[in-house]
């Protein structure tokens, strides 16, 4: 019975603690863009309230009686739940400025859900640790259930709760979820009262393959390895979701799934038997982590299933190895909060040093390598300390030594390879890829596989195909944006993620051609065409038009500016418009009379607080890399860009995207509002268009106007009628379903 109640209750607990994640997260997203750091910071926020969970349960367990810690939990959970329902304060969001997103960001959670989520974060160790004091079994056990409700929760949201409920009933669902768990504290409080206290003697003692004590001289070396092990995985969680979701797209499935396989590791790393032994653990991360860096250095980008399965099978075995070596360290039961305070206090530390001390320091995604070689060394963590070649510090030179000079040899090659004027990026690939291979036939020495493979992703990120011939590079909340020149400076790109944003020619007399996505044969240029270059005369006349863009990327648009034209842009990230004004010149050579305004802030929250029937064409080319803000393709951001429309204007939409099938998406919400929409699909590109930098395009053209879209499809017979195929839904703010989108 009181093994029942205990593990139910932590169960429950758990749950609500890793539901309520994805909903607040998905509740802050639109306000900020749908920014992949948006999840960082969400994930460091609650990390944060789970160490002060056991913080607090460490220190009321060792200082309160048992039934005084349970009237206090008591308390707790009323106070809690007199500051429900959860909500996000959307004006202090709005007021954020890009300086201040991730503090900003912090004080708005603990603001909104600090409370609540604290109390839930106390409740794991707390329960083990009055079950430990009623004299049961090992209640490291418990641990089990405190992981299978968090990973039910995590994985429920995106295929059970996300998909049918709306977002005020998500939180509903919480808040009468949370009314539930002070039942079960209460039951457990009863069954308390009901119960002896072991006296300390006759108290649970740790199990029988748990380490004897550290000495007092070595416990701090104890804790510091606990806190390595746990800061590991949890940077290289962060790591993995950040890399998925910028190129995706940053959506609770792609939150929960990385962070169901973290959880689950603890599953596996804790439980009493253990099917894998820890040699095939080793290996298996070994193997993770070597086709990782292949698919890094080769800058693999799809198919999008590949990707994601490559980095999650790598980021699992990682999480159970590091888990692993902390089950084997566990301490007796007497200091089992301070353990899971210790293991909180690393996986905090990871979650700060992802979300805000990388991304200040690095000008690239430099602490991804860095916490796959860390967890590299966690194998290291495994082996008994009297296994050949791990405590000799002669032998741990030699591997560090060996490491480096592997990714040395890399580097040069690379730098050799370039002067004699090698094809770049395979010789690059030969070289990497042959260095990898090299590093995991020593994967039995851990600590010269791990410096090994750290060195070799960290140069590969500075002198491969993406680090070369970079004019300007700059990080911020949102990504590492990147211009960088081609073909011996015939070109300037801008580059987010691995997707490129804009071109320019450099050659002054046709800077202004459009390029890429907006290249005049393709759809763009029969929506937007024809090009009036300076000093032309247009073969018929030209009315002035007031455009809207959402998204600027380089200004490359503006590229079929008229004369007398108005272009207004609406831009979530200054970044991207220093970049468009201090590196490209399309914004600042417009056509005669035409001009161009800037909106610094998200789309939706400007258009809505703009004028109504202000634009002739409004064009959504949002982009975070290859990923979409999903909060821009809603029945809501859709009634926002009809408001700032004239009657029978033209609503555009780009939709190229190498992960997503977006046409159905499109077409449900152009049905739901009453437009009519043909799109053009130009996947064929000659070689000629591919030698002049055109790239393949999705566009949908959207109107009320019949007569508009006749004269669009007119000019080229591949533009068809878009309908949403049978039971396709309508995205709202309250539901959207990215899985059934995704082109696997």
């Amino acid at each position: 019975m009181i093994l029942r109640t205990f593990a139910v209750t932590i169960f429950v607990s758990a749950a609500l603690l890793f539901a309520c994640q994805p909903v607040v997260a998905r509740m802050i997203l639109p306000l900020l863009g749908g920014a992949p750091a948006v999840w960082i910071v969400c994930s460091l926020c609650f990390q944060a309230l789970v160490l002060l969970g056991y913080l607090y349960a460490h220190l009321v367990g060792s200082r309160l009686s048992l039934k005084a810690q349970v009237v206090a939990q008591l308390v707790l959970i009323a106070v809690a739940i007199a500051l429900q329902p959860v909500r996000i304060d959307e004006a202090l969001v709005v007021s954020l400025t890009s300086k201040s997103y991730s503090l900003g960001v912090l004080a708005v959670l603990l603001r909104s859900v600090g409370m609540p989520f604290f109390v839930l974060a106390t409740t794991s160790p707390l329960v083990q640790r009055w079950f430990a004091e009623l004299g049961e079994t090992d209640p490291y056990h418990l641990y089990s259930a405190s992981n299978a409700g968090s990973l039910l929760a995590l994985l429920g949201y995106p295929f059970l709760l996300e998909p049918f409920l709306g977002l005020s009933k998500q939180s509903l669902a919480l808040e009468v979820g949370y009314v539930g768990y002070a039942m079960l504290i209460a039951l457990c409080a009863a069954v308390i009262s009901r119960s002896r206290v072991a006296p300390k003697s006759a108290r649970s003692e740790a199990p029988e393959e748990a380490p004897n004590e550290a000495s007092a001289g070595d416990k701090w070396r104890e804790r510091l390895v606990w806190i390595g092990l746990a800061f590991a995985p949890s940077s290289l969680l962060l790591g993995v979701t950040n890399y998925v979701t910028t190129d995706i797209a940053s959506v609770p499935l792609l939150w929960v799934v990385p962070l169901a396989l973290y959880l689950g590791s603890f599953i596996v790393a804790f439980a009493k038997k253990q099917y894998v032994s820890q040699e095939t653990l080793s290996r298996a991360l070994a193997l993770g982590v070597a086709v990782v860096a292949m698919s890094l250095a080769a800058e693999l980008t799809g198919p999008a299933w590949l990707i994601v399965v490559i980095h999650l099978f790598m980021l699992s075995a990682a999480a159970v190895v590091c888990h692993r070596a902390l089950a084997l360290r566990r301490p007796h039961v007497s200091r089992l909060t301070e353990f899971y305070l210790l293991l909180s206090v690393g996986g905090v530390l990871g979650g700060i040093w992802n979300g805000l001390v990388a991304a200040a320091v690095f000008g690239d995604l430099y602490e991804y390598p860095l916490a796959i070689a860390l967890v590299c060394l966690g194998r290291a963590a495994m082996r008994p300390k009297s296994a050949p070649g791990t405590s000799e510090s002669n032998a741990w030179m030699r591997d560090v030594g060996f490491g480096l000079a592997l990714a040395a040899g890399a580097v040069v090659a690379v730098k050799i390879g370039d002067a004699v004027k090698a094809e770049a990026n395979m010789a690059f690939l030969v070289i990497y890829g042959g260095a990898t291979i090299l590093a995991f036939a020593w994967s039995k020495r851990e600590v010269r596989f791990a410096v090994a493979i750290g060195g070799i992703l960290l140069s590969a990120i500075a002198f491969g195909p993406g680090g070369r011939d970079v004019v300007y590079k700059t990080r911020d909340f949102f990504g590492v944006l990147k211009v960088r020149k081609l073909e011996n400076d015939r070109f300037r790109i801008l580059v987010f993620g691995t997707t490129i944003h804009g071109a320019q020619k450099t050659d002054p007399a046709d800077r202004r051609a459009p390029l890429i996505n907006f290249f005049p044969t393709g759809p763009a240029g029969d929506l937007l065409g024809p090009v009036v270059r300076a000093g032309e005369t247009p073969s018929e006349p030209l009315e002035p038009r007031r455009l809207g863009v959402i998204g600027l990327g380089i200004g490359g648009l503006t590229a079929y500016a008229r004369p007398g034209d108005t272009w207004t842009y609406f831009e979530l990230n200054p970044s991207i418009v220093t970049i468009a004004k201090d590196h490209f010149t399309f914004l600042s050579t417009m056509p005669e009379n035409a001009k161009v305004e800037i909106e610094v802030g998200d789309a939706r929250l400007r258009l809505r607080e703009g004028p109504a029937a202000r634009f002739d064409v409004l064009v959504m080319d949002a982009f975070s890399s290859d990923a979409i803000p999903v909060h821009l393709m809603t029945r809501e951001a859709i009634a926002i860009n009809l408001r700032a429309m004239k009657p029978g204007g033209l609503l555009i939409a780009h939709i190229s995207n190498r992960h997503l099938r977006l046409s159905p998406v499109v077409a449900a919400l152009a049905r739901d509002a009453g437009l009519s929409a043909i799109m053009r699909s130009d996947a064929r590109v000659s070689a000629a268009e591919r030698e002049a930098f055109k790239t393949a395009s999705d566009w949908v053209a959207m109107s009320t106007s019949e007569e508009t879209l006749a004269k669009i499809a007119a000019k080229n017979p591949a533009w068809k009628k878009l309908e949403p195929p049978p039971g396709q839904k309508t995205w709202t703010d309250d539901f959207s379903d990215l899985l059934g989108a995704i082109t696997f």
